[in-house]
């Protein structure tokens, strides 16, 4: 057996060379034996369990009365010679040897690091729990960007089928207009009345309405197509947007939309995700006028700029919200509607896309004649945004 000094040397070096906690167990009951001449050697995982994690060199049985010394070792005899058995901790180191006192002698020398030992074990275990953790966390922010995929998904669904109403509207006149014309021409041919000139002018008129139906298709499916880049757009053209969409249903229900503020005024941000943060207070303003039944409702988008920043204002006379749902109804799923009215998606998908997605903040106030929503959002909001395809 080599002096103690070199052993101590040996084993000490062996329990720094890995994080892994088989491979540094592994590691150092193979330099002990190699270092002492032992027969063979073990880790006795803690109880219940009580299993050998690490076995090396020849096998041989565990004893049945384990030692209780925490401070020191106990040797038991065995059929091939005698066992010394560390304890660390509530687990063990057990070596097989040929004579008592070299196992005497080698039970003293492996005390002396078993502290090192002891936390070398402890440094493993953290760093598989560091990274168990850490996988969690990762697999975590992967469910919630996807549930986040869901909501928008689920949220954008919900508008679109109040779309579906909006283009109802937006084509109903000049789907009337188009079948007026044409009846009309149709008539005025069968009675010999129709001129090359008044024909054109018809056909002019259907034309018109024709590219009016297909720029309502475009408006429609552009919000649903997701933004991948920023784009720079004034605040006239996203008045005229939001107009384009609500516009002709708004009309049909009386309910005035004013837009205040500088239209020049330029930004850089992901569009339609905005518009869907629009859209969603909007309605929920409409849906308010109906349901306090409001003589004359209405709803002012106003811009105004601080800071490098756009800060629009969103107020309507909708009679205000209850203050005791006032801090809630950015959550999810929280919703004053019944289910065939109202997800509870709306004004939580708001939030996140204006305060995750777009570098901003969304507050509400409330009075009983209206409330006010206020959007601040950067001026160039080019953060990555979540796409949902």
């Amino acid at each position: 057996m080599k002096p103690s000094i070199e052993v101590a040397y040996a084993c000490l070096s062996a329990i720094g060379n890995s994080l892994n906690l088989d491979d540094m167990l592994a590691e150092v009951i193979e330099t002990f034996i190699a270092q002492t001449g032992a027969a063979g050697g073990m880790f006795l995982c803690a109880p219940p369990a009580s299993v050998p994690l690490v076995l090396s060199g020849e096998s041989f049985p565990v004893p049945q009365n384990l030692s209780t010394d925490i401070d020191g070792f106990t040797l038991h005899g065995a059929a091939r010679g005698y066992i010394l058995d560390v304890p660390v901790g509530i687990e063990h180191f057990l070596f097989l040897f040929s004579h008592a006192d070299t196992a005497q002698t080698c039970g003293e020398m492996f005390v002396a690091f078993r502290t090192k030992l002891a936390n070398a074990i402890d440094a493993c275990r953290n760093e598989k729990r560091l990274r168990e953790l850490s996988g969690a966390f990762e697999h975590q922010i992967h469910r919630n960007e996807a549930n986040e995929k869901l909501m928008i998904s689920q949220s954008r669904m919900a508008i679109m089928g109040e779309m579906i109403g909006m283009i109802a509207h937006q084509w109903r006149q000049p789907i009337t207009i188009i079948g007026l014309v044409s009846s009309n021409s149709i008539l005025n041919i069968q009675l010999g009345e129709m001129n090359e000139g008044q024909l054109l002018k018809d056909l002019e008129l259907i034309d018109k309405q024709i590219q009016f139906l297909s720029q309502t298709i475009d408006d429609f499916r552009n919000f649903f197509r997701p933004n991948k880049l920023p784009q720079r757009i004034s605040y006239g053209e996203l008045c005229d947007e939001i107009y384009s969409i609500l516009g002709k249903s708004f009309e049909s229900q009386r309910i005035r939309l004013n837009f205040e503020g500088d239209r020049s005024i330029a930004f850089t941000t992901y569009k339609n995700e905005l518009l869907q943060v629009f859209l969603n207070i909007l309605n929920n303003a409409r849906d308010a006028f109906v349901e306090n039944n409001v003589p004359h409702p209405e709803i002012t988008l106003e811009l105004r700029t601080q800071s490098q920043k756009a800060l629009f204002l969103v107020r309507d006379n909708a009679g205000g919200i209850p203050q005791e749902i006032l801090t809630r109804i950015f959550e999810p799923y929280f919703s004053t509607k019944d289910e065939k009215h109202g997800t509870g998606l709306g004004l939580y998908m708001s939030a996140i896309i204006v305060e995750k997605h777009l570098g901003g903040t969304i507050r509400v106030s409330s009075s009983p004649d209206g409330s006010v929503f206020a959007l601040s959002i950067p001026e160039n909001s080019a953060q990555e945004v979540l796409l949902v395809d």
